[in-house]
């Protein structure tokens, strides 16, 4: 037992309200400013962002920066004034040296032609532009020190006011009967012409109104001024205060200062960091961006179309694209990583933390107890909070043990687990108390003393139910129906995930959430349910969690929420959505003590990274499509040339197509999808492009048009924009004059040609032709003597009556008799009865006849004067005949050896069939003759055993019998099951088995047998869930076969059995710390009845045929098997076997 009284504590609060941290964003896709001073920001109406910064202007398209025209900047001063009018032109003035200003129309600057008279009036120390309306009620209003000008209806007038009293002009508003003229110090009416002084009625204003907004949602007018945030029904009249104390010392001649509008939500700043107040709840928020800039206040803000919020300031700019998340950190917080939470009095938090624990309340913090010598480690961790019926609040804090806080004393009490083992969760149910120690559940009271809540261990009670030796816990708690909920780790014995029973439920993973009619879990694979006995994944209009969920809670408003390891997930209703860091969570993996609903109805979360507060006030969901403009076409390798793009050149037909698709929400991929059409069949899909131009290399010639949107990745696409379409040319040498005139030439010179040609064919063709055929029947000439010489086959023509006109070197060495030396030779000359030739003449004619042109074979026995062979004969009828008679070409081909060596192989294989049926009857009747008697030997011994319990001499003398009958009943079963194997007798029956419980299943009953030699066995399951297609007989007969060698040749240590998936393949590995074997001995390990140790001098009994049998096993189910073993050392033997037979 611990007891902490303020240890390392007290009430030492710190920092005076909440230090809120967004996902401010300043790496913004496509921006690159030249200056981290940012006066001013604008959106124009095709969504490209505008700065005015301390280097000049510049916009961005979400791609690039870029600037002005050169001759804009050199008319312009060093200080620059930025706006966008009522009808969204962009305009750029000089709010020091000489009177410039310019607007943009469509792609072009337009210049300001201001009289002259105020041009000489106007001072260059300070100017400042306001445009207001649009169309006949646009005005122009421009101040300079004393002069007020003003331009309606293209006419221009002017009026001195007391600029040392007023001060700077801060804003314009109108109004139906003119426009209010807001100064630092003062206001003035300009109505028909004629200025007045104006004073606001209602409440009384600490500071004059500096920014005048109407909101249309609440029908109310807000006025912003020094420290004030006020509103009122009328543009005069201010009668509700909503935020006053917010002005910073910022040490400035000049005020920063803003008010916006959007959705009915006010954005202010005025010498301060930025303020969001939301008129309908109330909810004020400050967006202090001091940590990311460094500066007190902000020059600007704004919200743009795609409601991202953008800050600038003299150190730069950034973003933020929600509020929905507020983030805490380390600067406020004990560490960064909130493992636990607990709101146990309405807007009072305590949080864990590994290094101690923190209350939070309002907008004060106070430290419990810390050590900071524990930050990022686990040994002390706050897992999980729970409160009981007293108020009292329980922890699991680790190797700390069970946590005791009493929130009104602010005491803590520790009582450390008495097997030093963690306590991972606590659960404080009516008056009981669940305790959890990893593989251990304790039941306490609440009422216990500290000494006695380790005192009721009742583990066996739920592992005698699961039927498990070993259970790793994570949570216990109670469903509505008053069954036990146990929530564990990994388990090979829940081959389903949950097991159910009438007062409990245990299921692997790490959460649940109970619906009344069904349960969800979170576990390792993802969410499920459980409904109807059914557990199954949660699907939602097809969608499904499959991450670790480690948190799960149901809102005040019906919404489910997710925590896993990839932010947090939430169900409205209709559909599931991911929020994760992208989205302004401030880190990915959810902590499963901390997740929770507050009173407030905001969600609670703790992640790695600190704590995230989810507003769902300000979760304003993201549907915005980019803006998608098409741009201008040109040639690509001469981009400025002007062209006509119905007629563009061949030669220039690789084309650029600029386009604008702007969006500055980077929550996913921009994603473009384009045709060409003429060019592209169905639509193209580009990635997050690099930049905003498409380029079409080598386009053939034809007509093209361009069809483009755009669109972030699950999100709407824009409406498709269409290029101007064009025309690439034909090439000149496809051109129809080109090649009618090409034509033209050439049939002329054809003719000519022609004429001269036909002269020269009628003296040199007849000779040309002599001397071609000559030269072919040379060349075919040799080439058959080449191929009649060097043949190994006999080749013979012959005319018809059997008259030989040739024969190759090859027929007279296979027939014996060289013809060359016979006077008029025939093919009866060849063989020793004359005959022969004679008897086969007249089938082989019949033959031919049935086959004209194509030759005919013959397997023949053929008497030669050199010896009877046999002969492949094949004999053809030529086309050409000699002298009127047919002519014949006749191949023999001896295959007297080949005959032969077939002949060998059948005689072999009648042989090999008999010895196998000798062997197979052989080894049946043994089966039969000596199990018959062996098992009547065994039986008897086993009955005298049991009846002569008392004569222990004759007992021991039986057991021996036993034992030894044993062994050699085994011997002959391998001996039969090598047979079997050798006489391919074993077929291979797949099934599809879930392997981990396979073998589970296999190792109980030999488990026994391990102890009893004082081994233990080991499995580790590496694949889960493993299931595959196995022979389930020959699967048993390898894992007995190996772990049974391993038991008998260790004496001690452990039995390590591995099983996994490894590249497709059934891992199944068995290592043993026993004997091990000899190197020389590996190669004759599979052979039958070899053994390392032989004769009298063998230490282990065995026949020697294990291993064999196993190889051939895995050999028939496909596999293969290596053993690794060194002598003294132990014994490893893996088996490979294919997941997928087929």
């Amino acid at each position: 037992m611990r007891k902490s009284l303020f240890l390392f504590i007290a009430f030492l609060f710190f920092h005076t309200g909440y230090a809120q941290v967004f996902q401010f964003n300043r790496l913004i896709k496509g921006l690159d400013l030249p200056s981290d001073n940012v006066f001013d920001m604008v959106q124009d109406d095709e969504g490209k962002m505008w700065f005015n910064t301390g280097a000049g202007v510049f916009y961005s398209d979400g791609f690039s920066t870029y600037g002005l025209p050169d001759y804009i900047v050199d008319s312009l001063s060093d200080k620059i004034g930025l706006l966008k009018d009522g009808e969204g032109k962009i305009w750029i003035y000089n709010q020091t040296g000489p009177l410039k200003a310019y607007f943009l129309e469509g792609s072009e600057w337009v210049e300001v032609n201001f009289p002259k008279s105020i041009q000489d009036l106007a001072s260059p120390l300070h100017v400042q532009l306001f445009v207001k309306g649009k169309a006949k009620q646009k005005a122009i209003i421009l101040q300079s020190e004393g002069l007020l000008a003003f331009q309606k209806d293209d006419t221009w007038d002017t009026k001195q006011i007391p600029y040392s009293e007023l001060g700077l002009f801060q804003s314009v508003f109108p109004l139906e009967e003119g426009h209010l003229l807001l100064f630092r110090n003062g206001s003035l009416l300009l109505k028909d012409g004629e200025l007045s002084d104006f004073h606001f009625k209602g409440l009384e204003l600490p500071a004059p109104v500096s920014h005048i907004a109407f909101n249309d949602h609440d029908e109310r007018f807000y006025f912003l001024g020094k420290d004030f945030l006020a509103s009122g029904l009328a543009y005069d009249q201010a009668d509700q205060f909503h935020h006053t104390g917010f002005v910073r010392n910022i040490y400035s001649l000049l005020d920063y200062s803003g008010l916006q509008i959007i959705e009915g939500d006010i954005y202010y700043h005025y010498n301060s960091h930025l303020h969001h107040l939301n008129p309908e709840s109330g909810g004020m928020l400050v967006i202090d961006a001091f940590d990311e800039l460094k500066s007190y206040n902000i020059y600007h803000a704004l919200v743009d179309r795609e409601n991202i919020l953008w800050i600038g300031s003299h150190r730069g700019v950034l973003n933020i694209k929600s509020l929905r998340f507020q983030n805490f950190k380390s600067g406020l917080l004990l560490d960064d990583e909130v493992t636990a939470l607990l709101e146990f009095e309405e807007g009072k938090f305590i949080l864990g933390f590994n290094n101690g624990i923190q209350i939070l309340q309002g907008k004060q913090s106070q430290v419990v107890i810390e050590d900071q010598n524990l930050r990022g480690q686990p040994r002390n961790r706050i897992t999980n909070f729970s409160k009981d019926r007293n108020g009292i609040i329980w922890f699991s804090s680790n190797l700390e043990g069970l946590g005791r806080f009493e929130p009104q004393s602010r005491t803590i009490e520790y009582a450390p687990s008495p097997l030093d083992k963690f306590v991972t969760a606590v659960a404080a149910i009516g008056d009981s108390l669940f305790v959890v120690s990893r593989d251990r559940v304790y039941l306490s009271s609440i009422h216990a003393s500290v000494k006695e809540h380790f005192n009721n261990d009742i583990t066996r009670f739920f592992t005698a139910k699961l039927e498990q030796e070993e259970v790793f816990f994570r949570k216990v708690d109670k469903l509505k129906d008053g069954r036990m909920v146990f929530m564990q780790g990994s388990n090979s014995a829940l081959k389903n995930g949950i097991i159910e029973f009438e007062d409990m439920v245990s299921v692997v993973g790490f959460d649940f959430l109970d619906m009344k009619d069904s349960v969800l879990y979170g576990t390792e694979t993802g969410l499920r349910i459980w409904k109807n006995n059914s557990f199954k994944l949660w699907e939602v209009n097809g969608q499904v969690i499959q991450r670790p969920v480690y948190a799960l809670l149901k809102d005040s408003k019906g919404n489910i929420w997710a925590g896993t390891d990839k932010g947090v997930y939430k169900y409205d209703g209709q559909t599931i959505r991911n929020l994760d860091e992208k989205s302004g969570l401030s880190g990915s993996e959810i902590n499963r003590g901390a997740f929770k609903e507050g009173s407030d109805g905001r969600i609670y979360i703790g992640t790695q990274r600190g704590l995230s507060i989810y507003d769902p006030e300000e979760d304003k969901r993201w549907n915005f499509q980019p803006k998608v403009k098409m741009g201008g076409i040109s040639f690509l390798n001469a981009p400025e040339q002007n062209f006509d793009l119905r007629k563009i050149p061949f030669e220039q037909n690789s084309i650029k197509i600029d386009f604008d698709a702007v969006t500055f929400l980077q929550v996913d991929d921009l994603v473009l999808k384009y045709k060409l059409e003429g060019y592209h069949e169905g639509w193209m899909e580009l990635v997050n492009p690099r930049d905003n131009s498409l380029i079409f290399n080598n386009l053939p010639a034809g007509d093209y048009q361009l069809f483009l949107r755009a669109g972030l990745r699950g999100l709407d696409f824009s409406e498709v924009v269409l290029s101007e379409k064009f025309t690439i040319r034909k090439p000149l040498y496809l051109q129809t004059w080109f090649v009618i005139l090409v034509l033209l030439v050439f049939l002329g010179i054809g003719f000519l040609f022609s004429v001269f040609l036909s002269q020269l064919k009628r003296h040199g063709a007849l000779k040309q032709k002599i001397d071609q055929k000559t030269e072919e029947a040379k060349v075919s000439d040799d080439q058959f003597r080449n191929v009649w010489k060097s043949s190994q086959d006999g080749l013979v023509l012959s005319v018809e009556g059997g008259k030989v006109m040739f024969a190759n070197p090859a027929m007279a060495q296979l027939a014996g008799v060289d013809l060359q030396t016979i006077k008029d030779p025939t093919v009866s000359d060849l063989f020793t009865d004359p005959d022969y030739y004679f008897d086969k003449r007249g089938m082989m004619l019949e033959k031919i006849k049935e086959n004209p042109g194509t030759p005919v074979k013959f397997d023949l026995k053929m008497p030669f004067k050199a010896g009877v062979k046999d002969v492949e004969f094949y004999i053809t009828k030529l086309s050409a005949p000699i002298e009127g008679k047919a002519v014949f070409l006749s191949v023999f081909r001896d295959i007297t050896d080949k005959k032969k060596y077939e002949k060998s192989l059948e005689i072999a294989k009648e042989k090999a069939e008999e010895s196998s049926r000798l062997k197979s009857s052989f080894l049946s009747n043994m089966s039969h003759e000596i199990r018959t008697p062996l098992n009547g030997i065994l039986g008897t011994a086993e009955n005298i055993i049991m009846e002569r319990q008392e004569d222990a001499a004759l007992i021991s003398q039986l057991e021996i019998i036993h034992e030894s009958g044993e062994r050699l009943l085994q011997t002959i079963n391998s001996i039969l099951d090598l047979s079997k194997i050798e006489a391919n007798k074993m077929e291979v029956l797949y099934r599809e088995t879930n392997l981990n419980d396979f073998l589970s299943k296999l190792l109980v009953p030999l488990k026994p047998l391990a102890l009893k030699k004082g081994l233990l066995i080991r499995a580790k399951y590496e694949t889960k869930p493993f299931i595959a297609a196995t022979d389930q007989r020959y699967f048993e007969m390898i894992v007995n076969n190996l772990v049974g060698n391993a038991i008998k040749y260790s004496e001690k240590g452990v039995i390590t059995i591995t099983l996994k998936s490894e590249s497709d393949k059934i891992y199944l590995e068995v290592k043993d710390e026993g004997v091990g074997i000899n190197e020389e001995f590996l190669g004759k390990l599979f052979e039958p009845f070899e053994q390392e140790s032989r004769g009298y001098g063998r230490s282990f009994e065995g026949t020697g045929l294990g291993l064999v049998i196993t190889k051939n096993l895995v050999q028939l189910m496909k596999g293969e098997i290596k053993v690794k073993s060194k002598k003294g050392q132990g014994t490893s033997v893996i088996v490979f076997l294919p997941v997928d037979p087929n």
